[in-house]
């Protein structure tokens, strides 16, 4: 049996998940935190950032799976700990804070100098007005269990920004972003759209061309906006390709 102590120790947090057995706000957030882990390292994998930590950069799809199919671990809560020790020790965290408030406090401070004025209530800020891009356990089947569904972030978007940024009020932001850009049907010329295979985004992406002067490349083994970070000769050949096909359109485009 796996006790309340034991999750404290293994997952390194903060806060004694005692404290929050009874908060479900709590023990959402903390389930989101830990599939975030897997999500954010997809999305980015391999990818050459030179923002963040040289850690983070080096840990791939590879890296996490290899963990999670270790013999070395007891079990697979052992596995989902070493996980989250690797990304904690990566982003220079020493625990793991999981509560639900503080993340709340976090993104409501509007100060110019706080940690989310780099982008992440903006971004926050869009995902509940415009797009309602969450990443929610209320698809199956998926592995991260169901504690974070959708209804969780809604109401993280009512506790941010207010009452009224409910779920009727999102899906009419959705609707008239969808309406006003075209949505999958989007009318526009000399834009190229561009897509990686390995990243989870471009689902929601145009990957087949719209049309001659709207063309589409979807590079296979990319990651998220893999073509818009610095080259390195270790790329692959399909990157190179892709870089090398946006800058003859953009080039063919301005001198139109």
């Amino acid at each position: 049996m796996i006790g309340q102590g034991n999750i404290d120790k293994k997952f390194k947090l903060c806060d004694p998940i005692e404290d929050s057995i009874t908060n479900p706000k709590d023990i959402s957030n903390f389930y989101e935190t830990l599939a975030g882990n897997f999500a954010s390292i997809v999305q980015y994998n391999k990818d050459f950032r030179m923002g963040g930590t040289q850690k983070i950069s080096n840990i791939t799809i590879d890296t996490l799976c290899d963990i999670m199919t270790s013999k070395d671990k007891a079990s697979a809560l052992d596995r989902l700990a070493a996980v989250n020790s690797l990304l904690l020790e990566a982003n220079n965290l020493k625990c793991l804070d999981y509560k639900y408030d503080k993340m709340v406090k976090e993104m409501s401070d509007t100060n110019w100098s706080s940690e989310v004025a780099e982008g992440g209530r903006q971004w926050t800020y869009q995902t509940c007005t415009e797009f309602g891009f969450f990443q929610s356990s209320s698809y199956r089947p998926q592995v991260f269990g169901n504690k974070f569904p959708v209804d969780f972030f809604i109401q993280m978007c009512m506790d941010v920004f207010g009452p009224k940024y409910n779920e009727a009020f999102l899906n009419s932001g959705v609707d008239r972003t969808n309406t006003f850009y075209g949505a999958l049907d989007i009318e526009v010329s000399n834009v190229v759209f561009v897509h990686g295979s390995i990243d989870p985004w471009h689902a929601l992406g145009i990957t087949k061309p719209v049309s001659r002067d709207a063309p589409a490349i979807y590079i296979e083994g990319a990651a998220h906006c893999a073509n818009m970070y610095p080259a390195r000769d270790t790329d692959l050949p399909q990157l190179k390709a892709a870089r090398a096909r946006i800058m003859q359109l953009i080039d063919k485009w301005i001198r139109l």
